[in-house]
This record gives structure tokens, C-alpha cells and sequence, in this order.
């Protein structure tokens, strides 16, 4: 047997109104169709409900038992239903941003918090940059920061909006006393001979440019690799051993950081966002927030001013 709440408030209007007419005219229905309604429900139930008026009474001795039920049914669903629209009302936006590992993630984060100062945020970090823009697509991120390379990289999808925050290259970690000194900059060819730290491939799918980068340089370190950020910048510091990374999030105290001068190893940062989401009109700044930290931490960076 299945009854529908609407159906229980026909008995209440009914109840409230006094007489079917009555009810029909509160309910803006003829008292023809209330009168179909209520047959309905009586053919569920498998009992009448109403009387024909002639004894005083309105309903029948079942119609009185579903009715003191209803009245208690009805109201109670209303405050339920009133209280979670409520509740959906006062609840705070939620802006989910989603990055590549880079230093400019948390000033790209307060850039958000000054714009939508009364949303909720939660930041997801990932490698490699494919892993976020499948969740983009899957609507579970607002924002996206990605690394691309002109060999290749994760690609924004055409339904969303796209923008560069800054071109970056890799750098070069150079630990304490270690033989190369502490040139300007450095060139692939510089490094050969040397034991240089990589990111795995699988955790940054830019490694495999570096590889054909230097090979085409001529360039023959030996390498070795970290499966993260941090394994790479502990284990180049600890050992002695340069490491080739994206500007760190983490730079090790004690060790210098030079760009590598290769183009083929150039990328650029880029924001991913949905035209019709949340963030939509602030993009502008959080972009111009997010470049000018960019170049701020860069420059301090390769001028010895991380510690």
C-alpha cells in the first residue's frame, strides 16, 4: 500500500476547510477533481473515508484514524523539508582548487579566500597533471593550476576556460661544495659527468622531455630519480647530488637554485576553470595574484633569498 504525502493533505484541507467544496476552493481545484482524489486514496486504503454529511459527521470512523495520523504527518514533513532548505541556504560555498606542486599555491590560495572571504576551501595536489583534469571534467573542482610543456603535458579541455599565470624553467638544486660551484645559470651540457636527481616518469611525464632535451644537448649526466618533490630535494642535499626539478615548493636551506637554460624544458603554468562556475569573475585577479608571486619566488629563488 503506498500513500502519497499530497494525498494526505486532501484529508487535512478537507478537516481544516470544513467540507469538500471549501476544501476544493482552498486548494484551487473544482470539488469534482477533490472528490476524484479522495476516491483514489480511498481505493487504496480499501475503505471509505468520508461521510455523506447527513449524521453531523465529516469523516467515517477510518477516515477520522488516517486523518489524526495525517495531521501529525503532514506539518511534521513541512518542518523537515523547511529545515533542509534552510540548511542549504546558510551553508557556504565550497571552491575546490586542484594544483601541480608549485610554490605559488598558497598565495594563488589566499587570492581566492579575499575573493569569496565566506566560501569553505579545499586545495588537492596531484602528479601528474592528468589526474586533475579528469576530476575538472568530473565537476568535483572549480579551479585547476596545471604545468604544460610545449612536448606535451595535460591538456584543458575546450568546454573550459584557460589562461597562462607564467612560463617557468627547471632548476638546477646545487648542494654545498659540490664541484660545479655556483654558476648563473646552467646548460644541459654543464651537468654531464654529474649525478643529477629526476622526478620518476610516471610522477612527472616531463622527465622524458628533459631526457631527449639533454640527449639532443649531448649532455651525459647520470641520473637517478625520487618518486616526490621531497625525496628529490633530500636525497640531492644529503648525497651531494644535483637535482633537476620545477621551481621547488620546499627549497632545502643551504643549497642554490639556477635556472637551466634549455627551451625544450621551458613551462608554462596555466589556470583551468569552468566559465559558468563559481570563480568565473575573479579569475582575473586571482591570475594576476598567482604570476606576480610566480615571479617574486623565482627571483628569490635563484638569488639565494629561500632561506
Amino acid at each position: 500500500m503506498d500513500i502519497e504525502l499530497r494525498q494526505l493533505r486532501i484529508l487535512v484541507a478537507v478537516a481544516d476547510a470544513g467540507s469538500v467544496p471549501a476544501a476544493a476552493a482552498a486548494l484551487g481545484i473544482t470539488p469534482a477533481t477533490l472528490r476524484q482524489r479522495i476516491h483514489r486514496l480511498e481505493r487504496t486504503i480499501g475503505s471509505v473515508l468520508l461521510t455523506d454529511g447527513t449524521a453531523g459527521n465529516l469523516f467515517t470512523e477510518t477516515g477520522e484514524r488516517l486523518l489524526e495520523h495525517a495531521a501529525v504527518a503532514v506539518p511534521q514533513f513541512d518542518r523537515m523539508l523547511a529545515a533542509a532548505q534552510a540548511s542549504v541556504e546558510s551553508a557556504p560555498d565550497l571552491i575546490r582548487i586542484g594544483a601541480v606542486a608549485t610554490p605559488v599555491l598558497p598565495r594563488l590560495v589566499r587570492e581566492v579566500h579575499a575573493r569569496k572571504p565566506g566560501a569553505d576551501l579545499s586545495v588537492r595536489v596531484a602528479e601528474p597533471g592528468t589526474e586533475l583534469v579528469e576530476a575538472l571534467l568530473r565537476d568535483e573542482l572549480d579551479l585547476l593550476v596545471l604545468r604544460q610543456n610545449g612536448a606535451g603535458g595535460p591538456v584543458v579541455p575546450g568546454t573550459f576556460a584557460s589562461a597562462p599565470v607564467a612560463t617557468e624553467p627547471l632548476v638546477v638544486g646545487i648542494p654545498p661544495g659540490h664541484a660545479l660551484g655556483v654558476p648563473d645559470s646552467l646548460t644541459p651540457s654543464m651537468l654531464s659527468g654529474h649525478r643529477c636527481v629526476l622526478l620518476d616518469q610516471i610522477v612527472q611525464p616531463m622527465t622524458r622531455t628533459v631526457l631527449a632535451a639533454f640527449s639532443d644537448a649531448g649532455a651525459d649526466p647520470r641520473f637517478c630519480y625520487a618518486d616526490r618533490e621531497w625525496a628529490a630535494l633530500s636525497l640531492g642535499h644529503g648525497a651531494g647530488i644535483l637535482t633537476v626539478t620545477p621551481p621547488p615548493t620546499a627549497p632545502v636551506r643551504g643549497t642554490a637554485y639556477r635556472p637551466l637554460r634549455c627551451p625544450a624544458t621551458i613551462s608554462t603554468l596555466v589556470l583551468a576553470w569552468s566559465p559558468e562556475g563559481p570563480l568565473a569573475g575573479c579569475v582575473p585577479s586571482v591570475r594576476e595574484a598567482a604570476a606576480q608571486a610566480h615571479a617574486a619566488l623565482l627571483s628569490a629563488l635563484v638569488n639565494g633569498n629561500h632561506d
